[in-house]
């Protein structure tokens, strides 16, 4: 794998390349995997205009999901954070910051002045001809409570003339039960048919995007749980994530730290 920062055209990025395979991270927007390509095919959805929330692969430090009206409630008290346009606070801090690279394969960035207690994210990649691997990693410098994860978006259709995406999740996979407003409860039902918009809790943390006729990405994770997307027209999303979205639940002491690993692996389609 060779590996470098360099100039974008529109800020600096993280490159790595392989005889089959090549992907992009954006230093300057939250260190988004902006491409992924194995043997030709680009398996991002890509910018061309999008919200950010809408393409590439971002990384989400230190909650996930939304948390609505902005506020949480942790330890006796509720705190504050500044929400989106839509009225909640999506998706962390780290997606907006500018991060920086001490090597190649690694690039930080401190929760910033939007987070009410002081961490730092580190994402690590690894890429082979036929595998990309990330580490994502959260440090508190002060007790907090934290959830983290990656939200990729897989294109619906890769080539002219191939398949739609299909979805596949491990058998026994169950899906957290919602209050009437969205809130996430603490229960697991039976996984509903799709299109799905659900944090999912699998038997095995492992699912599989398959494209008929071009391949199958198979993903794998250190985290049961998973925020699954199927009902968009632009592609679907699997979300390793650490918590179910819109929780933090785990309580970070100052110096421990919150670590998520993500493998995606490329098999060509074979008739």
């Amino acid at each position: 794998m060779t590996a470098a920062v360099s100039p974008g055209s529109d800020g600096r990025v993280l490159r790595w390349e392989t005889e089959r395979s090549s992907a992009t991270v954006d230093l300057d927007d939250g260190a988004r995997l902006t491409s992924l390509r194995f043997d030709g095919r680009d398996l991002l959805v890509p910018h061309e205009g999008r919200d950010p929330l809408w393409w590439g692969s971002f990384v989400m430090v230190p909650w996930t999901g939304d948390l609505r009206h902005g506020s949480f409630h942790w330890r006796d008290r509720s705190w504050r954070v500044p929400r989106d346009p839509s009225g909640d606070a999506s998706h962390g801090t780290v997606r907006r910051s500018r991060w920086t690279s001490p090597a190649p394969g690694r690039a930080v960035a401190t929760l910033g002045e939007d987070w009410p207690f002081a961490g730092s994210a580190e994402l690590t990649a690894e890429l082979e001809p036929h595998v990309l691997r990330l580490g994502l990693r959260l440090r508190a410098d002060e007790d907090m409570p934290a959830a983290i994860g990656f939200h990729p978006w897989f294109p619906r259709v890769l080539s002219p003339g191939g398949g739609a995406a299909q979805v596949e999740l491990p058998a026994g996979s169950r899906m957290l039960l919602r209050n009437g407003d969205g809130t996430p409860t603490t229960r697991y039902i039976g996984l509903g048919p799709q299109p799905w918009d659900e944090t999912v809790r699998c038997s095995v943390p492992e699912a599989a995007i398959v494209w008929p006729g071009d391949g199958t990405l198979g993903l794998t994770w250190t985290s049961p749980f998973a925020t699954v997307f199927t009902a968009h027209e632009q592609g679907v999303c699997v979300e390793p994530v650490t918590s179910p979205s819109g929780r933090m639940d785990d309580d970070l002491a100052a110096g421990e730290t919150l670590e998520l690993t993500f493998a995606l692996t490329w098999t060509p389609w074979e008739p």
